[in-house]
């Protein structure tokens, strides 16, 4: 019997074994990686693991680097936060993580944590430690916890743009620190969802004699710099500022953009040209109502080096070079599901490749080198399967 075949019957012996789905998939060499949802915990599964090779089954799964990891779902994270909530343990939890936090890490947030209070972080924290030393953490501790489990799930969750709700262990965590801040005085706190901010108003707005400074400014604009134009030296940028008002605002491109398909001898050029800019009608109050102006922009083009850059930055079709800015660009703006879902999957595969590298300087031994190179084969395999889909996804936006 082939050791694929036997790692395909190990893993349906452990799923009957714990009752949940057990994956075995091969990474490379002798490594093989397995993972499931929920469940037992990486102690109990190594256990079975153990017990299952020590028979003559599985002979040729004995001598191989079985790496363990064990996925979780928003119902585990549910689960454990009621069961916390009704012991009387996520209180004392939240306030002593977020006091910590405050003393020990004032001011730091890693990144994209942002909008994260102290509070959030250690109710984040308190529950995936509960998540990690429970066994079947989606399962409810008590018959009592079952409705609240449910309440929460509810009441952290949101609705995509195709109508299909999924619940986030952020926003559950909000809702538990805002119903534990804010008990009825008639009956105990309740699990609803946060109201959904109001949809903010356009800032801009302009009358007719707005319109026309604007419409004057740009055609003052224009005469000083009339197309996009390739800016190589000081020299050239500082004739162009010299020609413009001294208040016009100056914008510098954050990413490179380019035509699509291949160069055979790509360069990269700084191009000044016109683009809209805006700026509060009240200097003072940046709430204010926003008018059009012209601006100068500064933006970096990727070229033929035979190329005019002024004026490839002119035609239809440039787009952002880097592809996780054009997924964003493609996927956001411009509905180009296609090309934005590879894009996206390119973008993956990158990740894959860098937790790659890093996991050479993790001990191959350790229990996080384990959890890398999972997850690692995961993201592989879901930019295989994005983009298969890619296709299909822009037929059915277009159907």
């Amino acid at each position: 019997m082939s050791r694929t075949r036997q790692a395909a019957r190990l893993a349906a012996h452990l799923s009957e074994v714990t009752g949940v789905r057990v994956e075995l998939v091969y990474d490379n060499g002798p490594r093989w990686n397995m993972s499931w949802p929920d469940g037992p915990t990486h102690d109990q599964m190594r256990a079975h693991l153990e017990e299952a090779l020590a028979g003559h089954h599985f002979p040729d799964m004995r001598d191989r680097q079985l790496h363990l990891n064990r996925g979780t779902t928003a119902r585990a994270w549910a689960a454990r936060a009621i069961a916390s909530r009704r012991e009387g343990t996520l209180a004392p939890a939240v306030t002593e993580g977020a006091a910590w936090r405050r003393t020990q890490l004032p001011g730091w947030q890693p990144l994209g944590g942002d909008k994260l209070t102290p509070e959030d972080h250690a109710l984040l924290r308190h529950v995936d430690q509960l998540i990690e030393a429970t066994a079947y953490p989606d399962q409810a501790s008590a018959p009592e916890d079952e409705p609240l489990i449910e309440e929460l799930l509810a009441a952290g969750s949101r609705e995509d743009s195709y109508g299909r709700r999924s619940a986030s262990e952020f926003d559950m965590a909000r809702v538990l620190l805002n119903a534990d801040r804010a008990p009825s005085a008639e009956q105990p706190p309740q699990l609803r969802p946060l109201p959904t901010p109001a949809p903010a108003q356009p800032r801009i707005n302009m009358d007719a004699e707005q319109t026309a400074q604007t419409e004057t400014a740009t055609a003052r604009f224009l005469r000083a710099l009339p197309g996009a134009r390739e800016v190589t030296t000081t020299g050239e940028l500082a004739a162009i500022l010299a020609r413009l008002p001294e208040a016009t605002p100056l914008f510098v491109t954050d990413h490179v953009v380019s035509h699509p398909g291949p160069l055979d001898d790509p360069v990269h050029a700084v191009v000044a040209h016109l683009t809209p800019g805006a700026e509060p009608a009240d200097p003072d109050n940046p709430d204010s109502e926003y008018r059009m102006l012209p601006a100068l922009g500064l933006t970096t083009i990727r070229v033929d080096s035979t190329q005019n850059a002024g004026a490839e930055f002119e035609r239809d079709g440039v787009e952002p070079n880097d592809p996780l800015t054009r997924a964003e660009d493609r996927l956001t703006s411009r509905g180009d599901l296609d090309g934005g879902i590879r894009d996206a999957a390119h973008v993956v595969d990158l990740a894959a490749r860098l937790l790659d590298e890093g996991a050479q300087f993790i001990p191959s031994d350790h229990e996080a080198h384990a959890t890398v190179t999972v997850e690692t084969s995961r993201l592989r395999h879901a930019a295989e399967r994005l983009r298969k889909v890619a296709p299909d996804a822009q037929e059915a936006s277009e159907s």
